[in-house]
């Protein structure tokens, strides 16, 4: 179990020094500096969430709206950067976790 924890900790620091990981945050805190964009990028990042996770045929419409009430903010530079670092880091995430359980021989044949 020691080897595991220790090899968790070295993927932790890998992930930490990457460039997806690093430009997240450097963009993030620069969005952070003005109040009024962060919480108008929250709530849009919130609510295109909830669209994304919902099972309903008029999806595509409910974001093309949503993308239109947000058009100010999301069009914004740092803005616009951000959610591409932030799919950056989410794609990186995605590759790890499933690097990792598809490694693992589970027995889902009963699914």
């Amino acid at each position: 179990m020691k080897n595991l924890e220790y090899s968790m900790k070295n993927l932790v620091k890998t992930i930490h020094s990457s460039n997806e990981y690093n430009q997240y945050h450097r963009l993030l805190e620069k969005i952070k500096q003005d109040e009024e964009l962060y919480r108008s990028m929250c709530e849009y990042r919130k609510r295109a969430f909830c669209i994304q996770m919902e099972d309903h045929e008029d999806s595509m419409e409910k974001m093309a709206s949503l993308r239109n009430e947000f058009a100010a903010t999301i069009n914004n530079n740092a803005v616009a950067e951000f959610l591409i670092a932030e799919l950056r880091l989410n794609k990186m995430a995605r590759q790890v976790n499933s690097g990792i359980l598809n490694s693992f021989d589970f027995d889902v044949d009963f699914l």
